[in-house]
């Protein structure tokens, strides 16, 4: 991956245009292994502080291949924990998501209203961050589920060919069955910023654990943040 990435002509009007050309590159994979189960996220997030909360709304569209099965919205609130100390900060969302039915003529609604705690610090070469995420899955039937969600993220404070990489585990424990049953690894980079738009670049792989084995899902995310 890092290969494919080039210093572009200073000349050039899109500074970023030999980034940008072997993203598209990455992405046209996506579209061309469908039978191997490989999925792409597009997603873009829209944060302003007031004071000092910070709010947000995004949107995610999840396709395989080019047919779209899943689309997140979000919403919500994060805020400092200055009582807990340095790096502390806790937040509220609200996140509509719409599946793709059975038939394949309808969507189904799951809202997931969510609480999360967490812990950021730094050490010598790299940003750390620590969270728990408190879940409820509401169907449109009124039937709900709880799950804890772990994320333990690490970011190199330090540049490599203009980017920054980054790497993250999740752990998903599900209260209801009473067990740990999904795994995500995050693995990827935060792209140099363009007019104050920030933009990432990641793979993710999502492995369920079920009675019957392990089932695993790659899929390729771009996220772009104002």
């Amino acid at each position: 991956f890092f290969l494919m990435i080039r210093r572009p002509p200073r000349s050039t009007l899109f500074p970023y245009t030999t980034l940008f050309r072997s993203f598209i590159g990455i992405f046209s994979i996506s579209f061309s292994v469908p039978s191997y189960g490989f999925e792409h996220n597009e997603k873009i997030s829209i944060k302003h502080n007031i004071e000092g909360v910070a709010f947000s709304a995004g949107i995610d569209y999840r396709f395989y291949g080019d047919d779209i099965f899943r689309r997140h919205y979000d919403m919500g609130a994060g805020f400092p924990l200055k009582f807990l100390g340095d790096g502390w900060s806790g937040g509220v969302n609200y996140r509509l998501v719409y599946k793709e039915s059975n038939d394949e003529e309808s969507w189904d609604l799951e809202k997931r209203p969510h609480a999360h705690i967490k812990k950021s610090f730094k050490t010598s070469e790299f940003k750390w961050q620590i969270r728990s995420r408190q879940e409820f899955r509401i169907s449109e039937t009124g039937d709900y589920t709880t799950r804890n969600r772990i994320r333990i993220r690490v970011k190199s404070d330090r540049e490599v060919f203009k980017v920054k990489p980054f790497f993250s585990n999740e752990f998903f424990y599900d209260f209801d069955v009473g067990k740990y049953n999904k795994n995500r690894i995050n693995i990827g980079v935060d792209l140099p910023e363009f007019y104050e738009t920030k933009s990432s670049l990641y793979c993710k792989l999502t492995t369920d654990f079920d009675d019957d084995g392990t089932a695993h899902t790659p899929s390729l995310v771009f996220k772009v943040a104002f």
